[in-house]
């Protein structure tokens, strides 16, 4: 199994038509089997959004916009003859005008929910985080796949929205497969309250058999203004008994372009 995480800035990003192609070329290219995309945005009173049969509906009464970065990334990978399905949840209101959320994409259909994490209701601010989370089947196996975008460990909002990230995935009977930006610093006691969960999760990074990179991102940058230098805070947990093969930075400029603030992450699992 194939997977990728990125946080993909999505059109908040210069140059973001260009770097859409790049991110679709190696999609095209590395056939991932699940991506979990942070950031995904669609800017504010744009046209609603037609559905197609790629489309997984969840129980997110949002509504879709035409401009949906994961609209145009599933039309763009059905005209180059690489079709996912995919799902979206919106999260909040980011920089004012953009409707942020999280989207899977997937090789085959997800039964998929979006959950909140957060004590923080409130669309107007970046403290309401969801879960986005689905089912679905790999090589004949299915697995539950979640995406996150987690706050900060200040104040505590990282703590609350985990401990409710652990409660809606404790009840699932497939290994978990869990990505996202956590805002954690690797090493810090944020990445190990993950690793100390119930869940029984692993860092793909501290368990794959082959490795390449590390930090996913060179700061500073949005939310890490006060940092310099490389970082990683962006992660692949999976169920222990997974094996994890290979771990690898992507969209570093190094083996692909960089297409966001955020450099990807990518695990191949034994299956």
């Amino acid at each position: 199994m194939h997977v990728l995480t990125l946080n993909c800035h999505s059109w908040v990003e210069e140059n973001r038509l260009e770097k859409l192609q790049q991110l679709v070329d190696t999609i095209v290219k590395e056939k991932f089997d699940v991506l979990l995309l942070q950031e995904v945005n669609q800017r504010i009173g744009s046209e609603p959004a037609i559905l197609d049969e790629w489309y997984c509906f969840n129980n997110d009464p949002w509504p879709i916009l035409a401009d949906n970065f994961a609209l145009v990334l599933s039309q763009a990978l059905q005209i180059k003859d690489e079709p996912y399905y995919w799902t979206w949840g919106f999260s909040h209101i980011g920089y004012g005008k953009y409707e942020e959320g999280l989207a899977i994409l997937s090789k085959e259909p997800l039964l998929a929910k979006v959950s909140l994490m957060s004590t923080c209701d409130d669309i107007q601010e970046a403290t309401r985080r969801i879960l986005l989370s689905g089912v679905t089947e790999s090589a004949g196996n299915l697995y539950t796949i979640g995406n996150v975008h987690h706050s900060w460990w200040e104040g505590g909002a990282f703590e609350t929205e985990w401990a409710r990230a652990e409660e809606l995935l404790s009840d699932t009977r497939y290994p978990i497969i869990l990505g996202g930006d956590f805002n954690q610093i690797a090493g810090t006691i944020g990445h190990q309250r993950v690793l100390d969960s119930p869940l029984a999760l692993q860092d793909s990074f501290l368990v794959a058999e082959k490795r390449r990179g590390e930090a996913t991102i060179e700061g500073p940058i949005d939310g890490w203004q006060d940092y310099q230098g490389s970082l990683r805070i962006d992660y692949l947990f999976v169920s222990d008994g997974l094996s994890v093969t290979q771990h690898d930075v992507m969209f570093d400029g190094r083996t692909e372009p960089v297409v966001s603030d955020h450099f990807g992450v990518r695990i191949r699992l034994a299956e």
